[in-house]
């Protein structure tokens, strides 16, 4: 097996181990964070790094957090400027306590002007009129919707309507709808949409004067409650239901970092009165930017360890140095230094010449507090070209060494030996004759 090809196998399990689930934080040199809800979860978006978890993989109802899919859907399947006209049966589930933007049976819209009806006021008619406008209707919506979500990595949801009012088959948890946010932050209308305080809506065939919609995520907007103001919040949706309690999707962006927090069946604050949906949002967002940044944990130009080259023309050894630097999400207090690189050598007992700068000869995993950072190809450094007169010699050395070289040897060694012995004795015997027989010419005869 070639140097290049052994590190083949070492690469992919690193990539497998970055492509799986991610995993949650525990490093013990952080102070605690206490998220008053059913369910919390907080992750680095670009690394899939779990900061927070508190019941995430139980099953809760999402209310209105549901709507995400359904406009993300939309986006996916169809077309922002098509007019849909409402229908009566797009009504047929609509509750009068629940959010509305006060479409009617028979009004026309654009598709775009729905999903923020949808998204900003949550308006569970506008999920039912886009539902049916996709898929023709609400369940075969809810299909295609379904099949997505399995897609996309979430086991533990089922939605059974557009709009997320309450139905006991209707369920996610708060580690799936990080992956469903992860798919929206990935859409730039999706997040236009969802980052949008407030809008007005152009005139319709029945609304003349337009539509004025303010979002109900109150971390983006101080039309209504300027003290739940989050300025690094962005998006993206809220839901509430006496059965789910008060729940939040949101993502922060600030110093280079994207946080995306979910937060599951919240209550309001007995003291303050205060949605706790927001309160603890931005509570997760405030601990995990104050604790985590990106720092480079591994350099290109670190040299990790030698390696020895034999049969080398003038060099005996080769430094071994990562293939690529690496910056990795940590706790700020963290120094670099303290990650641990564990080192692998290909061939522990040295590698022959010639040895090119690039070969793959080791790895090094990196790690941290039971934090694992993936492994890196360790290369050579430099070219180091064979020493041919020592090749021959070494490799006279190593033939003549061999087992069966040896036995041949003595073997023939032996054979000489017992021709010489055969030889001696036969002129003896032929001496002895000759003696015997008067021809011996050591002595005369008279």
């Amino acid at each position: 097996m070639t140097r290049k090809k052994k590190a083949i196998l070492p690469v992919l399990t690193a990539v497998c181990l970055l492509l799986t689930a991610p995993r949650a934080a525990a490093y013990n040199t952080l102070p605690e964070v206490d998220v008053q809800a059913r369910s919390a979860i907080l992750v680095h978006a670009q690394t899939d790094e779990i900061l927070f978890a508190h019941n995430i993989h139980i099953r809760r109802e999402p209310a209105s957090i549901t709507k995400i899919m359904t406009v993300l859907l939309a986006l996916e399947l169809g077309e922002l400027d098509e007019v849909v006209t409402a229908e009566e049966g797009d009504f047929f589930d609509i509750i009068p306590e629940g959010s509305t933007a006060g479409i009617k049976a028979g009004e026309e819209m654009t598709l775009r002007d729905l999903l923020y009806c949808a998204m900003l006021p949550s308006a569970n008619e506008a999920c039912n009129i886009i539902a049916r406008h996709i898929s023709g209707s609400v369940p075969a919506f809810m299909e295609t919707v379904n099949t997505r979500l399995a897609d996309i990595g979430c086991e533990n949801t089922q939605f059974t309507n557009p709009h997320g009012l309450p139905d006991p088959e209707h369920y996610t948890t708060a580690y799936d709808l990080y992956l469903m946010a992860r798919e929206c932050l990935n859409n730039t209308v999706f997040m236009e949409i969802a980052n949008t305080e407030y809008i007005t809506l152009p005139p319709t065939n029945m609304t003349p004067d337009g539509r004025a919609l303010t979002t109900t995520n109150n971390l983006i907007t101080r039309r209504r409650y300027p003290d739940y103001i989050y300025p690094f919040a962005r998006g993206i949706k809220t839901g509430s239901t006496n059965a789910a309690g008060h729940c939040l999707l949101s993502t922060a962006e600030r110093d280079g970092l994207t946080l995306i927090s979910v937060v599951l069946g919240a209550a309001v604050d007995e003291e303050t009165n205060l949605v706790r949906s927001f309160t603890e949002t931005r509570s997760l967002f405030e601990w995990g930017f104050a604790n985590f940044t990106i720092k480079r944990i591994l350099s290109r130009v670190d040299k990790l360890t030698s390696i020895k080259v034999i049969q080398g023309q003038e060099q005996d050894e080769v430094l071994l140095v990562p293939e690529r630097s690496v910056e990795a999400l940590v706790p700020k207090t963290l120094n670099p230094e303290e990650i641990d690189r564990r080192v692998t050598v290909y061939e522990p007992e040295g590698v022959h010449a010639p040895v090119s700068a690039g070969d793959v000869l080791g790895e090094v995993r990196l790690s941290y507090q039971g934090h694992e950072y993936g492994t890196v190809p360790l290369l050579a450094d430099r070219d180091v070209e064979r020493d041919t007169r020592e090749a021959i010699q070494e490799g006279i050395g190593d033939f003549i060494s061999q087992d069966w070289i040896k036995w041949a040897v003595f073997s023939v060694v032996g054979l000489v030996a017992l021709y010489i012995l055969f030889a001696v004795a036969l002129n003896r015997r032929r001496r002895a004759r000759n003696m015997r027989s008067g021809n011996y010419r050591g002595k005369k005869r008279y």
